[in-house]
């Protein structure tokens, strides 16, 4: 009888005091229990560590382990230093802001059982906010598992990384995640995954996200260079989107078109109407965004022209 797979818990932390906590309650409220929880302290200068050892004290029972970098290596460098302490078959990756559904695990290792092609299975999130129930269930209804490709990232990341649970394997082959990105390092490891691997998404939500101000993702100044070269390096040869050079165009366009909504909301008008103009030129065609509106980046346009206040997301 074949022996069902082992997990184990990769949680970066940085400047996490406040929120680790109800991220490593959610993995003990799993219905399916995980074999180990590795935490990763990316050198903050809070009381992250203490937090952290004063909930282990608290809970003997879980297998936690706490690494503490020597110097700070952002969030890739982070997850690495777990991936190599990590002793399941799997990985579940959760940052330390979000917290998971209680049947995510439970519900992926039901997708991958039997089903030794998949190397990645990944789902959807829902804000986290402070009156949501806790303990609420995953709506299964209309759930649709699908097969993601590389065309689907064409247009931005579509996997969220406190959804993924990955095979080690399989991490371990691709390299694991590319410590030269801050803020894009998830979207080059999916593609580098999903370009050799079978990859499932789940079509329902697993994790509760906390969307925090100023965060990388947030900030076309910092988020924008780091993109554009994690396209780059999978538009090169032997990189992910070798072979599908005619999809370039289309994913530059995508990204300006995000990073001009990104400064807008910033203030920073000139900026979001350069990047918007630039998004046209690399591509005319309607984006991702404008399937459900055609007009989109025409609204956008005139928003920018007349400086209306960002009242709603474009």
């Amino acid at each position: 009888m074949t022996s069902p797979p082992t997990v184990s818990v990769v949680i970066p932390a940085y400047k996490a005091e406040s929120t680790v906590i109800e991220t490593l309650d959610s993995v003990i409220a799993q219905t399916a229990p995980v074999q180990q929880v590795v935490v990763v302290d990316d050198v903050s200068p809070d009381a992250t560590v203490k937090t952290v050892q004063q909930w282990q004290r608290e809970n003997p029972a879980v297998p936690l382990i706490l690494v503490e970098q020597v110097t700070n290596g952002g969030p890739a460098e982070a997850r690495n230093a777990g991936i190599s302490r990590a002793t399941g078959d799997w990985i579940a990756f959760l940052d330390s802001d979000d917290a998971w559904l209680p049947e995510k695990m439970a519900l992926q290792l039901e997708a991958v059982t039997g089903n030794a092609a998949v190397g990645l299975v990944c789902g959807r999130t829902i804000p986290l906010t402070e009156r949501q129930d806790r303990g609420q269930a995953i709506e299964r209804e209309e759930s649709e598992v699908r097969v993601l490709d590389l065309s689907q990232f064409v247009a931005h990341n579509p996997v969220a990384t406190s959804t993924v649970m990955a095979r080690r394997d399989v991490l371990l082959d691709v390299g694991g995640f590319d410590g030269q990105f801050c803020g894009p390092e998830d979207y080059d490891l999916w593609l580098r995954i999903v370009a050799k691997y079978k990859c499932l998404d789940l079509g329902v939500p697993l994790s509760r996200y906390r969307q925090t101000v100023g965060s990388l993702s947030m900030d076309e100044r910092t988020f924008l260079p780091q993109v554009l070269r994690v396209l780059k390096k999978a538009f090169s040869p032997g990189g992910a989107l070798e072979n599908h050079q005619d999809w370039r165009r289309r994913s530059h366009a995508e990204q300006y078109s995000s990073a001009s909504w990104m400064a807008y909301n910033r203030g920073a008008n000139g900026t979001a109407l350069r990047y918007l103009l630039k998004s046209w030129l690399y591509d005319m065609r309607r984006l991702h965004k404008e399937e459900q509106d055609p007009l989109l980046r025409l609204k956008l346009l005139f928003r920018y022209l007349l400086r209306r206040k960002p009242d709603v997301e474009g």
